[in-house]
């Protein structure tokens, strides 16, 4: 379950841009030029704004034994984790290879 928090890393303010565009997983430049925008016609998502601010909960911090469980939780860390997949496919096979080898040694005869 995806849920809205202040971002910790993506902010410019109070980080509310950055957690709206990482719970709905799209670029945060394209939200904060959307509030630009409607505060300029509107002037409404100005005083949304700060009532996020001080509403969202910040971002929590995780501590370094828990990065490696929340690793795969993240946005940004689909990549890592994709890259780690193909690493252990590829060594999974290359380990069933070296026992087919063996295998084969076994029956070659002279």
């Amino acid at each position: 379950m995806n849920r809205l928090y202040r971002s910790a890393t993506d902010r410019r303010l109070f980080g509310v841009c950055g957690g709206i565009a990482q719970f709905f997983r799209i670029d945060s430049t394209l939200v904060r030029i959307g509030v630009v925008l409607l505060i300029l016609f509107t002037g409404v998502p100005l005083l949304l704004y700060f009532l996020l601010a001080i509403i969202v909960p910040k971002e929590p911090v995780w501590h370094d034994e828990d990065k490696a469980f929340a690793s795969g939780y993240g946005f940004q860390s689909a990549n890592n984790l994709d890259r780690e997949m193909e690493h252990m496919e590829k060594r999974a096979m290359q380990q069933e290879i070296c026992r087919l080898r063996e295998e084969l040694a076994k029956y070659k005869f002279d």
